[in-house]
C-alpha cells in the first residue's frame, strides 16, 4: 500500500512532503504573519516543489537504470549458462577423446607384443630354414659321393670280373 502511495507521488500525485510544505506556507500566512515572510513561505515552497520534480525525474532515470541492468544481468546469466553448458560438453568430450587414446594405447601396445611375437617366430623359422638348408646341402653332398661311389663301383666290378 505504501509502495502504491509512492507510485501515485512519482507519477504526478503530491506526497505527503509537499502538501506539509503547502500547509506550513497557509499556516504562516494566515499567522499574521508579514507579506516578506508569506513570499519566503512560497518561495520555499516553489524550491520544495521544484526539488521534488527533480526527485521524481531521478526516480524515474533510476528505475530505467535498473531495468536496463536487469535485462543486462539476465543476458549475462544466459551468456554463462550456455558457456557452462559448452564448457560441460567438451569435458565429456575431452573424457571421450582419453578413453578413446587409452584403448588405442592400448590396442598399440597388443600390436607391439603380437609384433614381437611374430619377429621372434620369424627368426626361429629363419634359423630353422638355415639349418634344412645345411641338411639339404649335406644330403646332396652324401647323394652325390654315393653316385661317385656307386659309378666307381660298377666300373671297379667290371674290370675285377674280366
Amino acid at each position: 500500500m505504501k509502495q502504491q502511495q509512492n507510485d501515485k507521488s512519482i507519477k504526478g500525485g503530491h506526497s505527503p512532503f509537499c502538501g506539509l510544505v503547502i500547509i506550513l506556507a497557509i499556516i504562516m500566512a494566515a499567522g499574521g504573519c508579514g507579506r516578506d515572510k508569506e513570499k519566503k513561505a512560497l518561495a520555499e515552497a516553489a524550491q520544495a516543489r521544484a526539488e521534488l520534480v527533480k526527485a521524481k525525474a531521478e526516480a524515474v532515470r533510476l528505475k530505467g537504470e535498473v531495468g536496463y541492468l536487469k535485462e543486462k544481468l539476465q543476458t549475462a546469466d544466459q551468456a554463462a549458462e550456455k558457456l557452462q553448458e559448452q564448457l560441460n560438453s567438451l569435458h565429456k568430450e575431452a573424457d571421450t577423446v582419453t578413453t578413446e587414446a587409452d584403448d588405442v594405447v592400448q590396442e598399440r601396445d597388443k600390436l607391439k607384443a603380437a609384433l614381437a611375437e611374430q619377429t621372434k617366430k620369424t627368426d626361429e623359422l629363419e634359423k630353422q630354414v638355415e639349418q634344412l638348408k645345411a641338411i639339404i646341402q649335406e644330403l646332396q653332398t652324401r647323394i652325390e659321393r654315393q653316385k661317385v661311389t656307386e659309378q666307381s663301383q660298377p666300373a671297379e666290378q667290371g674290370q675285377t670280373g674280366k
